[in-house]
């Protein structure tokens, strides 16, 4: 009787799958360390401050009325989403932002699966300001507001996440409206992005929205906490025509203004991808190339403690301009 005897290739194959499954956490770690390493590496801010352009004083305002108890964290299907809703639609009419949702500037919608089919009443709020040069592809600028809403008895206000970016995207409706811009630009306020991304997802499901139509998705999900001073702009690295414009944007930019947060594991091994963390998902599913404004995570994270009293007023503001001048070189390009 013959004994089964394993080819010598085939414990070759076992040893070095044993050594890489050993070292693979190692492996991990090391490249996390060189992505980060790669991120600290890239250029500081030459500027103090940035210039006052928009209507901060308006913009704050507009944040804290989106964090209030008034609207208790503006929970999708809840009143305060419902109150958030229409407060956006009267914002977008006095602004004089053209109508471009498929009720006014209204968008309904009803999600099918998941916790979203659940919640009554979701709806995108659209504006227009239609460009200068009509045969140029749209530019789309999204902030979700929506957020957790009344929890087991608590509000999770949702300041920083996503009260900032609304707010953000109201101020530039409101300069943009003075100066007209060469793209057409549309203005959307999307829900159920915490339970989904339904939101973007309808645009193109209900096909307000063609891909073909889009230069660019700008996407602002949480603007205002100061964490080390850092924006970070995702995008840049699926689309790397996108890279040129953004590094022109880090030396006019007052904060720290890092590329990245965009490569896959095999790449940066642990470090965090945000590349389907928010809105732009859609965007990106859909081949549109977006860029994704938004600070690292921080300790008031989908937390009730997100509130007014806890973000950087200075630091938002240098942010919004940041903001402005990105829609200003995308716009000039």
């Amino acid at each position: 009787m013959k004994l089964f005897r394993i080819p010598l290739w085939l414990w070759l194959v076992f040893l070095v799958a044993g050594v890489g499954y050993a070292f693979h956490p190692f492996a991990l770690k090391q490249m996390m360390k060189i992505e980060q390493n790669r991120l600290l590496a890239q250029p500081q801010p030459t500027l103090s401050t940035m210039p006052q352009r928009l209507d901060f004083t308006k913009q704050m305002a507009d944040l804290t009325y989106l964090a209030s108890e008034a609207l208790a964290g503006r929970g999708t299907g809840q009143p305060g989403g419902a109150k958030a809703q229409q407060w956006l639609v009267t914002e977008f009419a006095q602004i004089g932002l053209a109508a471009a949702g498929t009720a006014g500037y209204l968008q309904p919608y009803q999600p099918t699966t998941g916790k979203a089919q659940l919640m009554k009443g979701a709806a995108n709020v659209l504006g227009r300001i239609e460009g200068t040069d009509p045969t140029l592809p749209m530019l789309v600028l999204t902030a979700h507001y929506d957020h957790l809403g009344v929890h087991q008895g608590q509000i999770y206000f949702g300041a920083d996440d996503n009260a900032s970016g609304v707010a953000a995207l109201l101020a530039l409706a409101r300069y943009f409206k003075q100066h007209p811009p060469r793209h057409t630009l549309l203005f959307a306020a999307l829900d159920n992005e915490e339970t989904g991304m339904w939101g973007a997802r309808m645009l193109f499901e209900q096909e307000l929205l063609k891909p073909a139509q889009i230069k660019l998705n700008i996407n602002m999900d949480m603007l205002s906490q100061n964490t080390d001073k850092q924006l970070i702009a995702v995008g840049s690295y699926h689309y790397p025509q996108l890279e040129k414009p953004l590094q022109q944007l880090q030396q006019q930019s007052s904060v720290r203004l890092l590329l990245g947060y965009d490569r896959p594991a095999w790449l940066v091994g642990t470090h965090q991808d945000w590349t389907f963390s928010s809105d732009h998902r859609e965007f990106h599913n859909r081949a549109v190339p977006f860029v994704y404004f938004g600070v690292p995570d921080h300790a008031h994270y989908h937390q009730p403690s997100d509130t007014v009293d806890n973000m950087d007023p200075e630091f938002y503001r240098e942010v919004s301009e940041t903001l402005l001048d990105a829609v200003l070189l995308f716009d000039a390009s």
